[in-house]
């Protein structure tokens, strides 16, 4: 691998760092002038494709900002290869390197929550007048828009009363939110913005990496997700969740078919994230970072049953109004 990569970029490596990754491998590469990110995914076509989209709202994103990460060509002026790494035929990419501390792994404050809902609501806004075929055709079980395409994972969560708790949910989301969906404003959003994808500088949110989950989805989904990853830890996660929705809501104004959905969309995340956990476990037990957020995510799972939608939601409505 580091062949492929003196290569194709022409760099000298000092160091190669793995890093954590769902479904792909992730590098930093250290040079003696530079940090990059060395990606390696599994070959599909399907994939390959999804990755030329991403690269697409990446380099949108990034037009005259350093606020995202940076496609990097290879010397012939390709922004994706297809390689044999080990017999195995791979998509390689490089992307720039962000400096900053990962939301995850730092303590958390309220200056750091308003800048998170106003730093997605400014990228929400970019990405609202652009148009990429590619990430609109997306259909991907991870986009809320398709919750019910994780049906298929509840059997693999080992506990009985878990997955009563989250059929309960699926029968939510299809009765409250799936009426909804042809109503709500759409825009190509990232969805996923949880606590590994924020990076924090002087105690504010400086950028937001990994982009594999973009989709053509509800705006609403984009808030709903940072809201669930910011607070699902906390003992008070409504408190949280708010901080976020009102510096989102004082860039981008919720609108009010959009409130009715949040309770429902946040309880929907959690479900993904707990079903696709278990599933990871069962073919892949010794990816952790594939279920490391499980144990907060049926710990405010539970805590959001106790809360009434009707509660949250005029919770929500009267936080936004103020």
């Amino acid at each position: 691998m580091n062949k492929i990569i003196k290569e194709n970029f022409n760099i000298e490596i000092l160091e190669l760092k793995k890093l954590d990754g769902y479904e792909n491998e992730n590098y930093l590469i250290i040079t003696k002038n530079k940090k990059y990110i060395f990606k390696k995914y599994p070959y599909s076509p399907e994939l390959a494709t999804v990755i030329k989209g991403e690269n697409e709202v990446l380099l949108f994103l990034s037009e005259n900002k350093k606020k995202f990460p940076n496609p990097i060509k290879t010397v012939d002026g390709k922004y994706v290869q297809i390689h044999k790494i080990n017999g195995q035929k791979v998509i390689c990419r490089m992307l720039s390197f962000l400096e900053g501390e990962m939301l995850g792994s730092i303590k958390n404050t309220k200056e750091m929550f308003k800048s998170l809902g106003i730093f997605l609501a400014k990228m929400n806004q970019n990405l609202q007048s652009y148009n990429n075929n590619i990430i609109k055709a997306r259909v991907w079980h991870w986009d809320l828009q398709h919750f019910h395409l994780n049906k298929k994972y509840i059997n693999y969560i080992p506990n009985a009363k878990d997955r009563s708790l989250v059929k309960y949910f699926f029968y939510q989301f299809q009765e409250n939110v799936s009426p909804l969906i042809p109503s709500l404003r759409k825009s190509i959003i990232h969805s996923d913005a949880n606590e590994w994808n924020v990076l924090i500088q002087n105690g504010k949110v400086s950028s937001i990496i990994d982009f594999g989950d973009l989709v053509y989805s509800p705006l609403i989904n984009e808030i709903a997700i940072a809201m669930t990853y910011a607070s699902y830890d906390k003992e008070n996660p409504l408190d949280w969740a708010l901080i976020i929705l009102k510096s989102y809501n004082s860039e981008i104004p919720i609108l009010e078919i959009e409130i009715k959905t949040l309770y429902y969309l946040i309880a929907a995340r959690l479900c993904v994230s707990l079903c696709n956990a278990a599933y990871s476990k069962k073919i892949n037990p010794e990816n952790n970072y594939a279920f490391s957020s499980e144990k907060s995510g049926w710990k405010m799972l539970y805590k959001w049953t106790v809360l009434s939608p009707k509660f949250v939601e005029n919770t929500f409505r009267k936080e936004l109004s103020k």
